[in-house]
């Protein structure tokens, strides 16, 4: 799987600290990136941005080690098990960071043409096709739970008072579930959008239909979420987009019966030519 160019947000917004993490950190995302990580640290003057900068900085390095088997449901459960155990050997160290808390949201690309996307609390992941939402990350927050219960719509929660309290979170002290989810069905143009509840404040679903259009930069979609949310939003706003460009390349000569007939054929056509080596008088 090939992508374009990965865009990025980790702004401020209202706040007075950024307590926002995303990975691969600012300007250091290119083609090549396949793991995408944003955090929203929650816990205020208890360093929540320590916390999402320790998720952001464990969980890639677990990605390194460990053997990818997104297809086992232990994998990443694993994963936020050894960022937990360097979160809490953080706070041994550094008892003023108790109580620090973040989201978490994880998009691995996988070399067969799978997305692995896990999420703890209410930032959130889409998978988005020519403008239709083809999934949605279901949010670990108060509001989400009366709306499971049929107390109140999607609409009212978007200004319920009680909207910014989530029901779990990655704290290290008390470990975390952390729901997830394979994709198989994904196309050329497909995005995937990973983002922070400082972006949702101002971007509606509603405008998937005209914002994530296939023909479209992520660039520009990325100066449009950016405009909405500046001005607009009391809290930090941050989020990755990736587009998926080419899900055929490298596939062609990955498979091993081609590449022998390929090796095969070079020999035959070696030996069918001269030896340049060889004198005229041989």
């Amino acid at each position: 799987m090939e992508i374009f160019e990965p865009t990025y947000l980790n702004e401020i917004g209202g706040r007075s600290n950024n307590e926002d993490s995303i990975y691969p950190s600012k300007g250091q995302a290119d083609t090549n990136d396949r793991l995408f990580v944003v955090c929203d640290g929650v816990g205020g003057s208890e360093k929540g941005e320590v916390a999402s900068s320790l998720i952001c900085s464990f969980m890639p390095r677990y990605f390194s080690f460990a053997e990818h088997n997104v297809s086992s449901k232990v994998f990443l459960e694993d994963g936020l098990k050894y960022v937990e155990f360097h979160m809490i050997d953080h706070i041994k160290s550094r008892p003023e960071t108790r109580g620090m808390a973040s989201t978490l949201t994880l998009l691995h690309l996988s070399e067969t043409n799978e997305a692995l996307v896990g999420w703890v609390g209410d930032s959130r992941i889409y998978h988005i096709r020519d403008g239709h939402i083809k999934f949605k990350s279901k949010d670990h927050s108060e509001v989400q739970g009366l709306i499971d219960m049929g107390e109140i719509t999607e609409e009212e929660a978007l200004t319920h008072p009680r909207r910014n309290v989530i029901t779990r979170a990655v704290n290290g002290e008390k470990p975390a579930r952390i729901d997830q989810s394979i994709i198989k069905d994904i196309r050329e143009n497909d995005y995937f959008l990973l983002c922070t509840d400082g972006i949702l404040e101002t971007l509606r679903e509603e405008e998937f239909s005209t914002l994530f259009t296939r023909d479209r930069r992520v660039e520009d979609i990325r100066d449009s979420i950016f405009f909405k949310a500046k001005g607009n939003t009391k809290d930090n706003f941050s989020m990755y987009l990736i587009k998926v460009d080419d899900l055929n390349n490298g596939k062609k000569n990955s498979n091993p019966a081609l590449i022998s007939l390929k090796k095969l054929f070079e020999n035959l056509v070696t030996k069918r030519q001269p030896r340049k080596d060889r004198s005229l008088n041989d």
